[in-house]
């Protein structure tokens, strides 16, 4: 398939605009920006400082040894310019000793740049599992001496704070954004007050929700000022999906960047998903609607034909309507295809009340060429003398062009119409997945090359077709090769991939999966003292695998035997099961017999929702019972395994019901095993490292069963115990692959009487560790405070808590603020609200920010300033006095309640 020269330019160009998600409101710098990372001198004398590997370190204590090993290999990957892979069990302490060790690097490296004749702007992007996670890095951040440029990002749907536009999301959402912008229509985006802000707030640590109540307060977009703090950023936080995501990586400018991927243990899985891609046969059907719509908008207003006739004969294509219409007929017949292929008496039935077809990837290109064409033009949509390109269909030689004619119409309407295109846009972005595929095909057949080689980027995909229980197909290209993801990345010239969590190993299946070279790779020990810390038993006897598990017996006796242990195991208990049909069996069993009643009796019984959107419900929910006793069930791989801390009280004990082996009935999964058996048989491959399906099969249970052990221990003085409640944790292949940590402190749970006693035993001993826990807490808390509290004060336009704005600053703000005396207003905060008649008092939430007034008080405020401004200053200077003396205040009680609790 040969590329006209004109259309390779067009999609070129088309890339280096990063159309998808920085718009052009986004005020792009395009040259490099080279500055030191600045420090803060006053935090430096509180720290302790280390030299690593000649790089000088500042940590907020003094590190324990662990975290001082891992530092040392970040350092030491950065200055090979090497990949690493470090595990360190959760509670550790890694996010800040990775922050830390980074940041440190970096400003030793800006330095020496600064000085070089050929500078490189490395920069750090830090990605991790959720934005959730997220919010834990930009705390630990806040500990830090190390102010970098930073910028966090996140989609319109999280960042949004139009109230009008609250109840729309995803592709509406985007058009509807842009729209608004282009108009000058919302109230929240400014250019220049973004530039402005952009500036004069780069170095500010803000997690996503932080961020929304800075735009609330500051009335500008969080969307766009993230957006517009990339053009200064040292350090950017995003979600990793984002990064492995096909469309993202040309968002953000990666090159010469340290990758790190916190959390790192899903990334395999992401990696993959980043590169798959579907369309719904609902969308395709709706997608020639979309395009019906614009036609006919195109055909009765002028200017709008105008734009789009201007930006085709730009891009060298026809700019005649007739090519549009033959465009909706492909999309028309492949929908009527489609209809009649759902009839296909290939289809299998799943357990899942679905129907599927796998077919190899390569047929969707035939699938798609021989029908897109109106063949017996039933349509009328060409006579002998009047053709257009696309009155056959869409084929090899006119595939490209087709994309073009449908990305500039998207760019045009996008803009300009009012009637959402969403479902042409999913249209176009299936089509051109396909089309990047058929040209590697082209290529390799160019370099005679086999296209039936695993190297070939179609043959680490499977075409695959659903039909659900609404009888609603779908296509889908799923990508078995999580490497697909990172050669992408490292095509970028990348300078380093840092992969980290609690639960990387083994090793070796990094390598043989993401086909990246970790010089560096690091299994660390764990911070707290086994012996005093934790127990782990396992069971000799219970057997939950597949065969075993509808053994309503087991199930009893696992319940009694819970039962039994709720009544000795203080505060909160996580019971995590396999999967959520095993947990609903027990829960079925255990409603039958009455045995739930009794459990709840003791602690509050709540069950991890299906349902995402839930869960914080029920988490709040469960921190509230835990103290009391509460026991939380749940599934491997959910949040509560996974993403949640469950430190303390919230997780004295977990009990892991069976082994979290992936379901084998998944088609995805069984594709992906078949993949990895070929490739391991494949000769082509002899020179590198690879790996069996079965050895793959069963890392995914171990690791699964590991980030779960890791919610029972998560700092220093934590403890608790883990019981494994299947015999297959025993077996070699699991057992091994048990975090090291967890290996020393196993026992064998044999007999429940000698578990029961030498678990009232641990618990009434770790008593006094809780003690001493609690008592180091109320040391430490109000100085790590102190400096957090410095890094919040910026939300509030003050560098620390006796400084002013600067009145240059002020000057430029209020250029952008026509209501002064409501900028004033908000920036007393609550203190002025006591002084006030007929007001309520103002509420600050955890993060010491203001909650929006209502309008009505309000306007009621505003009223009252404005007929006393001179009053309003001696409030505001009085509340500045005040807030000293209760500061003075609350330290002196805490210094009392110290010198208590050592009496004691």
């Amino acid at each position: 398939m040969k590329i006209p020269f004109q259309i390779q330019q067009y999609f070129s160009s088309k890339q280096a605009q990063h159309h998808k998600l920085l718009d052009e409101e986004s005020e792009q710098l395009h040259k490099m920006i080279i500055k030191e990372i600045d420090i803060d001198s006053n935090m430096c004398k509180k720290q302790t400082q280390l030299i690593l590997g000649d790089t000088p370190v500042y940590f907020p204590h003094k590190p324990y040894e662990v975290q001082k090993i891992y530092m040392e290999s970040v350092i030491k990957s950065l200055n090979k310019k090497q990949n690493a892979l470090l595990e360190s069990p959760t509670g550790t302490g890694k996010t800040l000793s990775l922050l830390c060790a980074s940041l440190a690097w970096l400003k030793k490296n800006r330095k020496e740049q600064l000085n070089s004749e050929q500078p490189k702007n490395i920069k750090i992007i830090y990605s991790s599992r959720t934005h959730a996670q997220l919010k834990q890095v930009a705390m630990e951040l806040k500990k830090t001496v190390y102010k970098p440029n930073v910028s966090i990002l996140g989609s319109r749907d999280q960042y949004c704070i139009r109230g009008d536009f609250s109840m729309i999301k995803g592709t509406i959402l985007n058009q509807s954004c842009r729209k608004s912008v282009k108009a000058n229509q919302c109230q929240f985006y400014k250019k220049d007050h973004l530039l402005l802000m952009a500036q004069n707030y780069s170095t500010l640590i803000s997690s996503l929700e932080e961020a929304k109540q800075f735009g609330y307060k500051n009335k500008l977009c969080p969307y766009y000022f993230e957006r517009q703090r990339l053009d200064y950023a040292d350090l950017i936080l995003l979600p990793y999906n984002y990064l492995l995501e096909k469309e993202f990586q040309d968002v953000v400018q990666i090159e010469d960047s340290i990758l790190i991927f916190d959390e790192a243990h899903n990334v395999q899985s992401t990696a993959e998903d980043g590169s798959s891609f579907l369309i719904t046969h609902n969308n395709i059907i709706e997608a020639e609607k979309d395009l019906e719509k614009w036609i006919d908008e195109l055909e009765s207003v002028s200017v709008f034909y105008d734009q789009l006739r201007t930006k085709l004969n730009s891009a060298k294509i026809s700019s005649e309507l007739k090519e549009y219409r033959s465009i909706m007929i492909t999309i028309r017949v492949f929908a009527q295809y489609l209809e009649l292929f759902k009839k296909n008496q290939e289809f299998v039935n799943s357990d899942k009340d679905e129907r599927y077809m796998i077919l190899d990837a390569r047929q969707i290109q035939s699938m798609i060429f021989d029908n897109t064409q109106d063949k017996e033009n039933t349509f009328r949509l060409w006579s002998d003398n009047s053709q257009t390109n696309y009155a056959k269909g869409v084929n090899k030689n006119n595939f490209a062009k087709y994309l073009i004619h449908c990305t500039v119409l998207i760019e045009v309407m996008g803009e300009l119409s009012q009637i959402p295109g969403y479902h042409f846009e999913s249209w176009v972005k299936f089509m051109k997945n396909v089309f990047d595929l058929i040209k590697v095909d082209d290529e390799r057949e160019k370099q005679k090359l086999s296209l039936n080689s695993l190297q070939n980027e179609f043959n680490q995909y499977k075409l695959s077709f659903l039909i659900d229980q609404s009888n609603q197909l779908s296509i889908n290209m799923w990508c078995l090769e999580p490497s697909l993801a990172f050669q992408r990345l490292c095509n970028k010239s990348i300078y380093s991939i840092l992969l980290t969590s609690g639960t990387l190993t083994p090793m070796a299946s990094w390598v043989c999966e993401l086909r990246q070279p970790f010089d560096v790779q690091l299994v660390n020990e764990h911070i707290i003292d086994l012996n005093k810390n934790l127990r782990v038993y396992q069971h000799k006897s219970f057997d939950f695998s597949y065969n075993q598990r509808n053994n309503e017996e087991q199930i009893g006796r696992f319940g009694v035997t819970l039962l039994n242990f709720c009544q000795i195991i203080p505060n909160g208990i996580l019971v995590i099961f396999s999967s959520y049909s095993l947990m609903n069996k027990f829960r079925s069993k255990w409603t039958y017999n009455k045995l739930i009643t009794r459990l709840c009796e003791i602690k509050a019984c709540l069950w991890e929702p299906q349902q995402s959107t839930e869960m914080q419900n029920v988490f709040d929910t469960y921190k509230q019972k835990a103290k009391k006793g509460a026991i939380m069930f749940a599934v491997h791989r959910g949040k509560v395994a996974e993403g949640i801390d469950f430190s303390d009280e919230l997780c004295r004990a977990i009990f892991l019901v069976g082994v979290p082996y992936p379901p084998k009935q998944d088609n995805r999964l069984l594709e992906k095993m078949g993949y990895l058996d070929k490739l391991f048989n494949d000769p082509e491959f002899n020179n590198q490292q690879r790996i069996r399906s079965s050895e793959w099969y069963t890392q995914q249970a171990i690791r699964a069963t590991n980030q779960a052990m890791g919610r029972v221990i998560r700092h220093i003085n934590d403890y608790g115990i883990v019981f494994l409640c299947d015999k297959r944790f025993e077996y070699k292949d699991i057992k091994q692959g048990l975090s090291k940590w967890v290996q020393p402190a196993i026992q064998p749970w044999i007999n429940d009487d000698d578990v029961m006693k030498q678990t009232k035993e641990f618990y009434n001993r770790t008593t006094t560790i809780q003690e001493q826990c609690i008592k180091e807490q109320i040391c430490q808390k109000p100085i790590q405070e102190q400096e957090v509290k410095k890094r919040q004060l910026q939300f509030f336009g003050l560098q620390n808590k006796n400084d002013k704005l600067s009145d240059e600053f002020q000057q430029k703000i209020s250029k952008f603020d026509n209501k002064s005396t409501e900028k004033q207003y908000i920036n007393l905060k609550t203190y002025e609200m006591n002084q006030l008649p007929q007001n309520k008092q103002l509420k600050l939430n955890n993060s010491n920010s203001l909650k929006i007034l209502d309008k009505q008080q309000f306007d009621e405020n505003c009223n009252y300033f404005n007929s006393d401004s001179t009053h309003m200053q001696q409030i505001s200077s009085k509340m500045i006095v005040d807030n000293q003396n209760i500061e003075q205040i609350e330290f002196k009680q805490k210094k009392l309640c110290i010198k208590l609790k050592n009496k004691k």
